[in-house]
């Protein structure tokens, strides 16, 4: 949990140029905010800015021989199998420490080449400066969850954590162009783009090499579709062994800390934690002052913390913190994108701040939907023709045409920047990239679509909920459930099996019914709580006024301003469709604050 930033220019003598890269570098505050270094030299410049003040002087880190830098590293992320690639190093015939994850994948580089892409195993971003061959090398974690964008320059690169940090450069031009905003809206962005016109960002499990031929992109992992021969009990007994696995390497030292909401995928990460590490973890549950959620989540995470002996501990969140302009500010920073969810974003943002407070870092049951089975709606599974992704067509069973957050824009802008056909043509690239097993049944074909597309589209928006809230909270969250193993075992688990009982997410519920309460196991799965508290909406009502009637907010010329009026007017059509009906207005706010905060130009 740190930023890494850093220029590449053959055209120019970057040593004389270092006040643009430390103030990219100064802008990734929200994932380090204990103090940036740079290492520079005349094509290249990296920075790192430390997410702890024992680690400002760690990097950017280097190797060198008698002649001078070998290669050069900026990292953000941690190892889970840091260990045994120590070991593997041992013999490199190279002196000094191995102490970091950083050194530890810059030695590694500098023995396999890029191939050490494929033995890394964790969360991880980071920038390698090959100074033998003038080679940058990008590299993304298999599932995306560290951040990495980049700008292509005439003669080199710009790369940084955050798009923020990418447009504090004085080179960059950040500008909204129809693409950009379909990304935006739609929160699906083509592979490789980024929010911005000519921003790109590396793909998970991607490395892209800029060359002085070239730029070259290289994937070194894939899913996979297998045959899977196991019966129902061994096949349990696996995902249980992956699953244990994946929470021994990825829960620190000590006890360890889960995010523990009520619902099964938490309560279940809870109960195997417990197992895992032979103590009851320390638990945390977020809650509202003065207000209350639809559906409870206290009553099942009491049940839980009563049968594991957890130390738990509740965070109340009060109506009042949600409309603060510093908490607002923070979490659209956080996110580095705007959407549309509001306190959606405000609640977890406050909710691991309080947890920072206790602990460095905490697990959470995220993705376990995608890689047990548990988005494939009765619907999904025997419908056909589908057009869009699953989200944005429940979105649409509400009236929502145009997906959640879109009900406020300008119907005719819509149609000349194409959205539906942005949506339609993304819905279609992800499709073709599914491994189907030939010879497998339309319902398993339609199984393994649902996962691969939540995991690899949907997993960015709740990643963007977690790990870059949680970064700039000072909360290191880590994902037990996307572990790479296990998701590439259960890919392959047939529909029948990860629905044996009849219902989604059979295999899991199966492999907690020993460790939880009746209750959480046979719990319905619902979404994250939002506060129902009349000052929050009256909050909402207050700042659209606010841009209606601002002639110079940027977000106006996208918008339906009559369609604007009438939620002004009318506040209880913040109410449609459940939270729906308020992503609107969240959505014309967060854009509006994302346009001024990065000096966004309309280009449409």
């Amino acid at each position: 949990m740190s930023g890494i930033a850093g220029w590449v220019d053959r055209g120019r003598d970057l040593t004389r140029e270092g006040l643009a890269t430390a103030t990219m570098t100064a802008r990734l505050t929200s994932r380090g905010r204990h103090g940036e270094r740079l290492w520079s030299s005349r094509s290249a410049v990296l920075g790192h800015r430390a997410d702890a003040l024992d680690a400002v002087d760690a990097q950017p880190t280097l190797v060198q021989d008698h002649d001078g830098p070998l290669a050069v590293i900026t990292f953000d992320g941690v190892l889970y199998n840091a260990a045994e690639l120590r070991s593997l190093l041992a013999d490199d015939g190279r002196r000094g420490p191995l102490t970091t994850d950083a050194e530890v994948v810059l030695r590694g580089y500098l023995r396999w080449g890029c191939a050490v892409a494929e033995r890394l195993e964790g969360l991880f971003a980071f920038a390698v400066w090959d100074v033998r061959s003038s080679e940058l090398v990008l590299c993304r974690d298999r599932f995306g969850v560290k951040p990495l964008s980049y700008l292509v320059l005439p003669d080199g690169v710009l790369f940084a954590s955050e798009v923020a940090a990418l447009t504090a450069h004085p080179l960059v031009r950040a500008e909204l162009d129809a693409e950009s905003l379909c990304s935006v809206l739609a929160q699906v962005r083509r592979p490789g783009h980024a929010g911005l016109r000519g921003l790109r960002e590396v793909r998970p499990a991607h490395l892209t090499r800029f060359r002085t031929d070239g730029v070259v992109e290289q994937r070194y992992w894939s899913l996979e579709a297998r045959p899977h021969t196991q019966e129902l009990a061994p096949t349990m007994e696996t995902a249980r062994g992956l699953l244990d696995d994946a929470i021994a390497r990825q829960r620190g030292a000590g006890t360890p800390t889960v995010l523990l909401s009520g619902g099964l995928d938490s309560s279940a990460l809870t109960g195997l934690a417990s197992e895992v590490a032979g103590c009851a973890p320390n638990t945390f549950t977020v809650s509202f002052g003065h207000s209350a959620a639809a559906v409870p989540d206290r009553p099942f995470a009491q049940a839980v913390v009563d049968r594991l002996g957890c130390d738990h501990h509740e965070v109340l969140v009060e109506p009042s913190e949600l409309i603060d302009p510093l908490t607002l500010d923070a979490a659209l920073e956080a996110k580095d994108y705007p959407s549309p969810f509001g306190d959606k974003n405000l609640t977890p943002y406050l909710f691991y701040r309080r947890v920072a407070e206790h602990a460095p870092l905490a697990l959470s049951g995220e993705a376990a939907d995608a890689v047990f089975g548990g988005l494939l709606s009765e619907q999904e599974r025997t419908s056909s023709g589908h057009q869009t992704f699953s989200w944005i067509e429940r979105a649409r069973t509400f009236g929502m045409t145009h997906g959640i957050g879109n009900g406020l824009f300008d119907e005719e802008l819509l149609r000349e920047v194409d959205y539906t056909a942005f949506c339609a043509a993304r819905y279609q690239e992800a499709r073709e990239e599914v491994p189907h097993l030939a010879g497998s049944s339309a319902q398993d074909q339609r199984a393994r679509e649902i996962d691969y597309l939540n995991m690899t589209r949907l997993f960015e928006q709740a990643v963007n909920h977690s790990e870059r809230l949680g970064a700039a909270a000072g909360l290191q969250i880590r994902f037990p459930f996307a572990d790479h193993r296990l998701f590439g075992y259960l890919y392959n688990v047939p529909w029948r099996m990860k629905s044996f009982d009849g219902r989604e997410k059979s295999l899991l519920r199966a492999i907690a019914k020993d460790l939880l309460p009746a209750s959480v196991l046979e719990r319905p799965k619902v979404p994250f709580p939002i506060t129902y508290h009349a000052g929050y909406k009256q909050s909402l009502v207050s700042r659209l006024r606010e841009v209606l009637e601002d002639p110079g907010a940027p977000v106006l010329p996208l918008l339906d301003l009559p369609a604007v009026a009438k939620v002004v007017d009318d506040p209880r059509l913040l109410d449609r469709g459940g939270w729906l009906g308020r992503a609107d207005t969240e959505m014309v706010l967060q854009l509006d604050s994302w346009l001024r905060r990065r000096d966004v130009r309309l280009a449409l």
